[in-house]
């Protein structure tokens, strides 16, 4: 692996400047495609300088807090149902609920997001009548319902949540979820119903009215869908994003309509939106304009407020997926930051006038009870998420505020467990790089035997997963570049760090898809190279057998070699055919020699390692009862590209996580030319975990196997 890194995390670490829980900084820059086309999220956390294993920690207290803790929000209902209670209204609503939905399935939450969906549709959806398909936004904690109508923004995000459930888990493992997303879809659509009083507060309204969640003149959401509500807007609930998820995946033949409400949506957001300030407010008209009359405008509702709070976290969330407004978004994300600094970091409120200036009086909208200004934590976090739309220095004292911020009661007793609480959630799952697109599965699984393996063709063609039964033998940690098998082109030199993302990260094109799957990434410009996986299996030798191709691109020549990386667990036992007087860097790692192979039984160190060896064209891994024995192209000890060798072994500091890596012949390809590298996986249980001549002969016979 790594070589380079490595070197420069042995340097910090005798500096002695890698703080506890600190981490090298390597930050990405401004982006300029979104998750839509690359599939990759930027980790603002590790970028500032906190480590990727703290990282993961915190999200899950955070996501714990929410969920399972003494202060969660979060409650089961028998064995099927559950719901998102706002603890200090004593209520239930689809602003909680379908924010609990989106949540779980970010977080592969599958009985939780289940359970959500399942009270949502008994308490809360319509079946019947003018408001069939529409969820009423308030319930109690039985299921009574505190009001009919029904608040916009729920609706926006239970389809949403709907359609990535299906393409998450499918639609056949009890709930038919593009199913109920599309009968969501279809119900608003305007229609005619006769209103009843009040549906969200406002006075009632007489005769025959058109309802839909989506203005038809201006394609823009409304405040509520019923004749009071869809006069007028709410900038928080713009998220374009979400429609785009709508035009791929709903399947509903309104594609062209959805990707319009998109662009109204974003064009919107830039009237409504104070040129110096950033600052939005809680309601306004559909140009942008602020609310001069009414009960609204009366009571402060043109005012920044706790609804305004959501928008920078939404705007980065359109930046962070589609990046089609991205010159705006990110101008706009330094503006919001900017006028927040000018308040103090730790001091900023959570009411303003869009101008700047503090509202008074019944302006400031009372929550549980006090009407008061605070310094609130659900602010704190979204101005953090804005960060991913920043570039000034000033978005790390965000990020750093939002990490160190505690959620807990003010000294008043005021305590928001619910709404504070779940934006503080999203907005850590924001820049953890953890609020993402769910694509249907990209996943694809060979089988042979008792052996599968699982391989993403949406994130680098990965193999995630290598199974004897339902044992793995690979890694499945969650932090960044530590799990799964993947594939670089050698030597590193050419590309530094981090991994060509066109072969390590982004999806990869399926061009066969059967016995044998075959799958291309696209050109890497840099390199002016492309990479080519041919995954099939051999039943009679219960393996796996990986065909890598790479392919010159380009219009010059280029030497390159191919390099298999392989993460497994710090546990166990390495070995392979050569002296171990002739591994370098010597007594880097402590093996030992016997029945002419070297040994290394995994141990724990404060730094990196890395050694390369010349073998016999195999590589084996003892661990957990199974025995994987890779095999690959015997090379002579100059073949490799230099400072590459045929095997290497990286040691993750601490126990974390080994990569078992061989690399092939360095070849000259002309501009069409392309080398091909085959690797087989074999894959079978074993009882022993010492070495010992009945292992290594076990081993010759799997090698020696066609």
């Amino acid at each position: 692996m790594k070589r380079l890194h490595c070197l420069f995390m042995l340097i910090i670490l005798s500096l002695q400047v890698m703080a506890a829980g600190q981490w090298p900084m390597r930050s990405q820059g401004p982006w300029e495609k979104g998750a839509f086309e690359t599939r990759q999220y930027r980790n603002l956390f590790v970028e500032t300088g906190y480590r990727p294993d703290a990282v993961e920690k915190k999200l899950k207290e955070v996501f714990d807090d929410v969920f399972h803790g003494p202060n969660k929000v979060y409650f089961e209902v028998g064995d099927s149902l559950g719901y998102i209670s706002d603890i200090k209204n004593h209520d239930v609503r689809t602003e909680g609920m379908s924010y609990g939905l989106m949540i779980a399935v970010q977080m592969g939450e599958k009985d939780i997001f289940d359970r959500i969906w399942r009270w949502s549709k008994k308490y809360m959806q319509h079946q019947e009548g003018s408001r069939k398909g529409y969820f009423a936004w308030s319930c109690k904690t039985d299921g009574t319902r505190n009001a009919q109508g029904a608040a916009s923004d729920g609706e926006l995000y239970f389809i949403t949540a709907l359609l990535f459930a299906s393409n998450q888990w499918g639609d056949d493992t009890g709930i038919n979820y593009k199913g109920e997303a599309q009968h969501i879809l279809d119900c608003i659509m305007p229609r005619e119903y006769e209103p009843e009083a009040g549906g969200f507060g406002g006075p009632r309204q007489s005769g025959p009215q058109k309802m839909y969640l989506i203005d038809p003149e201006t394609k823009l959401i409304t405040f509520t869908p019923d004749g009071f509500g869809q006069r007028y807007t709410d900038p928080s609930y713009h998220i374009p994003a979400f429609y785009e998820v709508w035009a791929r995946w709903a399947d509903d033949g309104r594609s062209d309509y959805w990707k319009e409400c998109a662009q109204k949506s974003r064009e919107f957001l830039h009237k409504a939106i104070h040129p110096e300030t950033g600052l939005n407010p809680d309601m306004c008209n559909y140009d942008g304009s602020l609310m001069q009359n009414g009960w609204m405008a009366r009571g402060g509702g043109s005012n920044f407020r706790y609804d305004s709070w959501r928008v920078p976290m939404n705007i980065a969330l359109d930046y962070e997926w589609s990046c089609a407004d991205k010159d705006w978004q990110r101008q706009y994300g330094e503006r919001f930051q900017n006028f927040l600094y000018t308040q103090g970091i730790d001091t900023f409120v959570d009411q303003y006038r869009v101008d700047g200036t503090l509202p008074e009086g019944n302006e400031i909208l009372q929550a549980g009870g006090f009407r008061k200004l605070r310094h609130s934590i659900g602010l704190v976090a979204t101005s953090a998420a804005a960060s991913v739309m920043c570039s000034h220095e000033k978005r790390k004292e965000f990020i750093k505020a939002l990490w160190e911020a505690k959620h807990e009661p003010f000294d008043d007793g005021y305590f928001d467990a619910y709404y504070d609480g779940l934006l503080r959630l999203f907005a850590f799952m924001h820049l953890s790089g953890h609020y993402r697109v769910i694509f249907p599965s990209p996943y694809r699984v060979m089988k042979t035997g008792n052996l599968s393996a699982t391989i993403d063709t949406g994130a680098g063609g990965k193999i995630l997963s290598l199974k004897y039964g339902d044992t793995e033998v690979i890694s499945q940690s969650r932090m960044p570049e530590s799990f799964g098998s993947t594939f670089w082109t050698s030597p590193q030199k050419e590309w530094n760090w981090p991994p060509v993302q066109e072969f390590d990260k982004y999806p990869y094109e399926i061009e066969e898809d059967g016995a044998t799957l075959s799958i291309s990434s696209s050109v890497a410009p840099k390199l002016g190279l492309k990479v080519r996986k041919q995954f099939s299996t051999d039943e009679r030798n219960n393996a796996l057998v990986v065909r890598y191709s790479i392919i010159n691109a380009g219009t010059t020549s280029r030497k390159v070699a191919p390099w298999e990386i392989t993460r497994v667990p710090n546990e166990g036992l390495i070995f392979f055919d050569a002296p171990v007087e002739s591994i370098t860097p010597s007594g880097l790692m402590p093996f030992t020699s016997s029945e002419s192979i070297a040994w290394y039984q995994t141990d724990t160190a404060g730094e990196n390692r890395k050694i390369n060896a010349d073998g016999k064209g195999w590589l084996a891994y003892l661990n957990n009862g199974l025995l994987l024995v890779k095999r690959f192209e015997d090379l002579s000890p100059t073949q490799p590209a230099s400072g590459e060798a045929e095997i290497q072994v990286y040691v993750n500091r601490g126990k974390t996580y080994i990569e078992l890596e061989s690399q092939g012949a360095y070849t000259n390809l002309a501009p069409g030319e392309e080398l091909t590298w085959t690797v087989r996986w074999q894959l079978e249980p074993y009882e022993g975990t010492a070495p010992s001549k009945q292992l290594v002969k076990k081993v010759r016979k799997m090698v020696k196997k066609r």
